[in-house]
């Protein structure tokens, strides 16, 4: 601003994180409060610039005082489209700014303005674990006695004995899934004692004397805890963590949610887990400790990852490309939780909430419900490769059956060469089954095209299609389609001469061909372990199902929690399915 003359405008192209993120808090306060923004044209998380990793605005400010602002949205598919709405100076003082016009700008004010939000209601909103040395304090435990732990460490596989008592269950952000964790037995070396205050780290003596197996452990490895940290980060102790946070707030029962999702995946915690706050290949989370609510945290964790949550953080948090969101406290706090109901209305159905009235002790009974059934799916394996195991192989996709190209065939990029198209090669594949005797493969090809800039190019400068009809296979029998349905897209995904299959063309070799020399197994060698796989994936589709029916319903609740009207919950549920 100090740059623009006494009646001239300066316009800037800027990255967006400023208008929501904390640290970008003094310059909107700066600009709004001087009341000189003309206006604000985001771009969300359409990256404008080739190889760049950035998510921009443009930012237009003028010398002058002004009453009112232009915010706009561009359409990222369409960037000539832009939504625009006017916002009042004043509004924009002492808050985050939001370029979200229209009916969906006011039906968030409204949700913003007329609710309590979560850190009202939070007693902490705490960040996880950081270790300053994964491989070292997180641990993958292997057998468990009665006072020791056999644990494996992840960068080596070496295995050691430590005692229980020092150990805490540890998940990563990843880990942690909507209403439920998936964990894999990770544990975290937690050499600290503490109390409601603080965590204190064992003296090196006392480690020594009481948990042998533990001092043991750490110090087979000292040299290399000692040499973490630097001149700008210095560690209390050679075995401390970098920042063990406080030890009660995980052992309190909590709300866990990752750092980064593409929708809400709040989970009820009263195991004392333990999480990390950042990094380490698996991303970082954040605690909720409720303070006295008319809910319980089941309830609020139902209502945190409903679409009406959902929409709120992808209209106030920062966004990345891929459809994810930071679900960061200075995010997750100002979601608006809605003030209990004493009954519902007769909207929602009797016979799926039991006759109870009660919002809170529905959503706790139907978040139960939810819990229950993700466990048992997530138990379910459905790898398909982990039944056949070793299996004989005698035959090739293109030996089975009969054969059939789809129309215009000898014009699909899928019939070219590596002469043809240079750098050509399969991307994915998929199989539709169109009758008990008949299947239908489709794969996506992937090409450096010669025209960069009339492609959509990842960071490789590849393109690739949409899904195309390789060929249809008839005249099968019911358990040869079986296996080629699942099968096909495996090998595909493997890849890399994984039952013969190279996802290359090369020059005499087209994508075709390739499929066609994939390796299949014998049906009768493979027929019970395929039936046991086909029949854990349909408990796997029940499940799912039975989990979906079981989130709409609580959704019905929400919105009636919320007072939403029919043509708002269009709004939202439009918002949140883009």
């Amino acid at each position: 601003m100090e740059l623009t003359d006494d009646i001239g405008i300066s316009s800037l192209i800027v990255p967006n994180k400023f208008m929501k993120a904390s640290y970008g808090e003094t310059l909107r306060n700066k600009i709004s409060g001087e009341k000189k923004l003309l206006s604000i044209v985001d771009f969300g998380d359409y990256q404008i610039f080739d190889g760049v990793s950035t998510y921009t605005c443009i930012l237009s400010v003028s010398s002058q005082r002004t009453d009112n602002a232009t915010f706009a949205t561009a359409d990222s598919d369409r960037l000539k489209e832009i939504e625009k709405n006017t916002v009042e100076q004043e509004s924009l003082e002492n808050t985050t700014w939001n370029t979200i016009v229209g009916p969906e700008g006011e039906l968030l004010t409204h949700l913003l303005s007329e609710f309590p939000n979560l850190g009202d209601l939070s007693q902490e909103i705490y960040q996880g674990v950081i270790t300053g040395g994964d491989d070292h304090f997180i641990l993958n435990k292997i057998d468990e006695g009665s006072d020791l732990v056999t644990v494996e460490r992840r960068d080596n596989g070496e295995q050691h004995q430590i005692e229980k008592q020092i150990l805490r269950p540890f998940s990563k952000g990843a880990d942690v899934r909507r209403y439920s964790f998936q964990n894999d037995d990770k544990v975290l070396f937690y050499p600290y004692s503490g109390d409601k205050q603080d965590s204190s780290l064992i003296p090196e003596n006392g480690l020594k004397e009481n948990y042998p197996k533990a001092y043991e452990y750490l110090s087979e490895y000292r040299e290399s805890l000692k040499s973490r940290g630097s001149s700008s980060m210095n560690y209390p102790s050679w075995y401390s963590l970098w920042n063990p946070r406080s030890g009660w707030k995980f052992e309190e029962k909590k709300i866990v949610t990752p750092v980064i999702a593409e929708s809400g995946r709040f989970a009820y915690d009263d195991s004392e887990m333990y999480f990390n706050g950042s990094g380490g290949g698996g991303g970082g989370a954040y605690g909720i400790i409720l303070s006295e609510t008319d809910y319980s945290e089941r309830a609020i964790a139902g209502i945190l990852n409903s679409n009406v949550s959902d929409f709120v953080i992808r209209h106030t948090s920062s966004q990345f490309q891929g459809g994810f969101y930071a679900y960061n406290r200075q995010y997750i706090k100002e979601i608006p939780i809605p003030e209990r109901k004493n009954s519902l209305e007769q909207s929602v159905p009797r016979e799926s909430i039991g006759g109870n009235d009660s919002p809170s002790e529905v959503l706790d009974q139907l978040v139960q419900g939810s819990e229950r059934s993700r466990r048992k799916r997530y138990s379910l394996n459905l790898n398909l490769l982990d039944y056949l195991g070793v299996y004989n192989s005698s035959q090739t996709l293109g030996d089975i059956g009969l054969i059939q190209p789809p129309e215009n065939a000898a014009d699909s990029v899928l019939q070219s060469t590596a002469e043809q198209r240079p750098n050509l090669r399969v991307g994915k594949g998929e199989v539709i089954r169109q009758s008990s005797s008949t299947v239908e493969i489709y794969l996506t090809a992937r090409y450096k095209p010669d025209d960069e800039d009339a492609h959509e190019t990842d960071q490789w400068g590849y393109t690739e299609t949409e899904y195309l009809p390789a060929f249809r296979i008839t005249d099968l029998t019911e358990r040869e389609a079986d296996l080629i349905e699942h099968f096909v897209p495996v090998a595909v995904d493997e890849a890399g001469g994984f039952a013969n299959f190279r996802e290359t063309a090369t020059k005499t070799n087209s994508l075709i061909d390739r499929l066609k020399t994939i390796e299949v197994p014998d049906v009768d060698d493979v027929a019970d372990d395929l039936e046991n796989y086909l029949a854990t994936k349909e408990r796997a589709e029940e499940l799912d199902a039975k989990i979906e029916q079981t989130d709409a319903l609580i959704d019905e609740i929400v919105y009636e929690l919320y007072g939403l009207t029919d043509e708002e919950i269009e709004i939202v549920e439009e918002a949140v399915s883009d």
